[in-house]
């Protein structure tokens, strides 16, 4: 092996190396001698360039601010909150009482129920009344009306949470929702 150089552009960010005796450095070509600790330093880290003829190490991302750190934290809050679920707390109907999953099987079998009852198809099997899960597996009987009002809570919780998740919103909602 022989000479490193690093080849580098107008802005001064590195292009290519290249070594005098197995790729000497083409006609034209702007480049500086590295020593061969320098080259390897440089394509274990991206980010040096060249000022004024001299490698430059990279500038190491700023620590993230408290503001960044809440932010994460809130988002993370609002994944939990999803994993945990919603719990209900029905006034009309208190034997729906419990807490109910919201992972993504969950919200389509919502919405699927959901969808079919606003079609005027009822529920599965065109039972007047519906089995519905909690998260122990407890089975609950719902109503249209009841499923309806449940379906509506879920949406509502998993559009805040997401909302937090996106950066589109800062507080989270609530997981304790009393429905009628």
């Amino acid at each position: 092996m022989g000479q490193k150089f690093a080849a580098y552009n107008a802005q001064g960010a590195i292009m290519a190396f290249y070594d005098s005796v197995d790729s000497p450095v083409p006609e034209g070509v702007t480049a500086i001698e590295i020593t061969d600790a320098q080259w390897q330093t440089c394509i274990a880290t991206s980010g040096y360039t060249v000022v004024n003829g001299a490698l430059v190490a990279p500038t190491p991302p700023a620590p993230p601010t408290a503001a960044q750190i809440a932010a994460q934290a809130l988002i993370q809050s609002a994944q939990t909150a999803m994993a945990a679920g919603i719990s209900i707390v029905s006034t009309g109907t208190p034997a729906l009482n419990g807490t109910y999953a919201c992972d993504q099987l969950s919200q389509m079998d919502i919405i699927a129920i959901e969808t079919s009852l606003n079609a005027g198809k009822g529920f599965p099997g065109g039972a007047t009344t519906f089995n519905y899960p909690d998260v122990t597996g407890v089975m609950h009987s719902f109503t249209e009306a009841d499923f309806t009002n449940f379906a509506a809570a879920v949406r509502d919780f998993v559009y805040g949470c997401k909302s937090v998740i996106a950066g589109a919103s800062t507080t989270l909602p609530s997981s304790a929702v009393t429905i009628a």
